[in-house]
Order: structure tokens, then C-alpha cells, then sequence
């Protein structure tokens, strides 16, 4: 359900949660993790982030809700806790795209008889 008029407090949580979204790191680890939940040696190995790194955008993405973390002995199991955010990337993959088509379109040699 979309909702024409959102309050501050709506407003301020959906732009934590696109604040989270913005950073290329964080959308590869959470790419990542939707292949299979990991450990953060495992993400570091899968990404090529450093372990410091990986750690820092984890903690970011964990704060936005968008994965959870399994304390498991000393390691920690991270997974995915809102599939939904890959529908979000997937319209805005979209979007790019048409825009990307669009400004091909602009540069197009123009067709004989036009």
C-alpha cells in the first residue's frame, strides 16, 4: 500500500534505509549474501573487501535491518532479513537501463529520409 503523504518519522526511516542502499560495498556484500548467507571471512573472500571494511558496512546494514546476524562461537553468520530489497534494486536496475536506451537513442545517426 502507497501512501500519497508520509510523516517526518516515515520520511527519516526511508532515507536511512536508502542511505544504507547507497554505497557500492554494501550492495555487493548484500549481493553476496543473497547467493548464500556468510561468515565475514567468507564475504571477505567473496567480495575482496578488507575484513575491516566488511565488518563497518555489515554493522550499517544490520542498523537498517536489512540482514541479521547469527552469533555462532566466535564467528558471526550474517543473512539476509528483507528479500525485498532486491525488488527495489531490480527497479532501479530498470530505470538505468531505460535511461541508458534513451541517451543511445539521443546519439543514434539519424535515418535517411527523416
Amino acid at each position: 500500500m502507497v501512501k500519497s503523504l508520509m510523516n517526518n518519522t516515515q520520511l527519516g526511516a526511508l532515507a536511512r534505509t536508502f542511505s544504507a542502499l547507497a554505497d557500492q560495498s554494501r550492495l555487493l556484500i548484500l549481493h553476496t549474501l543473497r547467493q548464500n548467507p556468510c561468515y565475514v571471512n567468507e564475504l571477505c573472500e567473496k567480495t575482496g573487501l578488507k575484513q575491516a571494511n566488511v565488518s563497518k558496512q555489515l554493522g550499517i546494514l544490520k542498523n537498517a535491518g536489512l540482514v541479521d546476524a547469527q552469533r555462532q562461537g566466535n564467528l558471526v553468520h550474517y543473512t539476509i532479513c528483507e528479500p525485498i530489497i532486491f525488488e527495489i534494486c531490480e527497479l532501479v536496475c530498470n530505470k538505468l537501463e531505460r535511461d541508458a536506451r534513451r541517451r543511445l537513442e539521443d546519439f543514434a545517426p539519424a535515418k535517411r529520409g527523416q
